[in-house]
């Protein structure tokens, strides 16, 4: 897609007429206060308000930006926030739902990546017209299809976000399909070691490496840290991507097999064909780590995103090769792939699709095909409390909707709070009948809701 055509004149002309796009943001850890950074930099978007139950990491991520504390202003209503954005004055709050009723508001990002918090602020801001940009793959992946619904009833777009895995992903299947291509894989890199699952957030700083002052002025979340490293965060966002696209894992929690990237097409094959998969339309995972579990490949996919497509033309399939195309499925299957994923740096591209086109970077379809199962991270005992991903006691894993549904399995999404009625082995995949859940929990009514009328 070219975007400086799509947006160059739009974006300068709402800056030249004085109405840019007004952003709220609701999470200011690293996402957060990088996309303000980003959008500082442009023309023709602003973010107009910060919301963070922190409201210290809020006024943080608009002085790293250039405004200075003292510019900004503190709103307790709805009304005092809109004055403030009329004034042209950056305001923050510690209420996230301000910024879904605020007027002056044409796009929330919800960026909190709580799946609670997530259903709220997402419902919250399609109920007042609100386009929502969807940072937070953990609510999507729990309730992205009704949110999509409603939305699409609102007239207002529900979308991930562009620079993500899943949106940039998207893009390349979209990019794919319209060329009449067949998606047999799709998905990202990984960098996952062998004792990484188990891990736990109070490793978070050593296994990345980060720095004490790295860890204040990012304001990094040890636990949403720790999912992408025990593996949950890349299940959880290979699930949004499956709902997105009508894809399916082939096995629970997909092969995620070790390759580098000239293996990727001649692996991500079907069985018969000399690759793993079983069928086509699968979502998967590109391990960067060899299979002593220890050491990074040499040409792995990192923290990439890829899609191996297939076409049947002898003429399509002889300009693939010649173009240097890694193949495999005996010469059908080829890789198109990407070596990086910019998360905040791109994510304005969504809002801007939402707020000038109405178009979504790809959302939820009505009826999941993929569902985040909660599993067993250790040995769990009756009466232990579930913490949720990237904590201590589960991890998440994407299974197929269908199975999930059959057997009764817990949702990620809803397992915060959950209290155990026995004893789980380490590796069970979890069941509602295992648990007694939080009944008040807003995410838990939205899924029932889902369940009820899209099941």
């Amino acid at each position: 897609m070219d975007y400086p055509s799509l947006f160059r004149g739009p974006l300068a002309k709402r800056h030249a007429e004085g109405r840019p796009i007004r952003v709220g943001v609701i999470g200011t850890g690293k996402f957060g206060a990088g996309l303000v950074a980003q959008i500082s930099q442009m023309r023709g978007m602003v973010v107009a308000a910060i919301a963070d139950v922190r409201i210290d990491h809020a006024r943080h991520a608009y002085a790293s930006s250039g405004v200075p504390v003292a510019a900004q202003r503190v709103a307790e209503e709805a009304r005092d926030l809109d004055d403030a954005i009329r004034a042209g004055q950056p305001v923050v709050t510690e209420e996230g739902r301000l910024v879904c009723q605020a007027e002056q508001i044409d796009v929330v990002v919800e960026a909190t990546g709580l799946p609670e918090v997530g259903a709220r602020m997402a419902y919250a801001a399609i109920q007042q017209g609100k386009h929502v940009v969807m940072v937070n793959v953990e609510a999507d992946v729990t309730v992205g299809p009704i949110l999509r619904r409603m939305a699409d009833s609102a007239g207002v777009v529900y979308t991930l976000v562009d620079g993500d895995q899943p949106g940039c992903t998207m893009n390349m299947i979209e990019w794919a399909r319209t060329l009449g291509f067949e998606i047999v894989a799709a998905g990202r890199g990984t960098v996952l070691y062998a004792d990484d699952p188990a891990g736990t957030p109070e490793t978070v700083q050593q296994r990345y490496g980060f720095s004490d002052e790295m860890m204040a002025r990012r304001t990094i979340n040890t636990k949403m840290y720790n999912s992408f490293r025990d593996g949950t965060k890349a299940q959880v966002e290979m699930t949004a991507l499956a709902n997105a696209a009508g894809l399916v894992p082939d096995v629970r929690g997909m092969h995620e097999p070790s390759v580098n990237i000239a293996e990727i097409a001649r692996t991500f094959s079907k069985r018969e064909e000399g690759g793993i998969l079983s069928r086509h339309g699968v979502v998967e995972l590109a391990n960067s780590v060899d299979k002593d579990g220890k050491t990074l490949l040499p040409n792995g996919l990192g923290m990439g995103v890829f899609a191996v497509i297939r076409t049947e033309h002898p003429f399509t399939q002889e300009d693939l090769r010649s173009y240097f195309v890694h193949s495999g499925g005996n010469g059908h299957n080829y890789l198109i792939w990407r070596p990086y994923h910019l998360v905040a740096v791109e994510a304005p591209i969504s809002i801007a699709m939402a707020a000038l086109y109405g178009q979504a970077t790809g959302s939820a379809q009505p009826v999941p095909t993929a569902e985040v199962i909660t599993v067993a991270k250790r040995d769990l005992k009756a009466g232990e409390v579930l913490d949720g991903g990237g904590g201590y006691t589960v991890n998440g894993i994407c299974e197929k909707a269908t199975v999930a549904q059959e057997q009764g399995l817990l949702p990620l999404g809803v397992c915060v709070g959950a209290k155990l009625r026995q004893d789980v082995p380490q590796g069970t995949a979890i069941s509602y009948a295992m648990v007694d859940i939080v009944e008040d929990s807003f995410v838990l009514k939205l899924r029932r809701l889902q369940d009820a009328t899209l099941g």
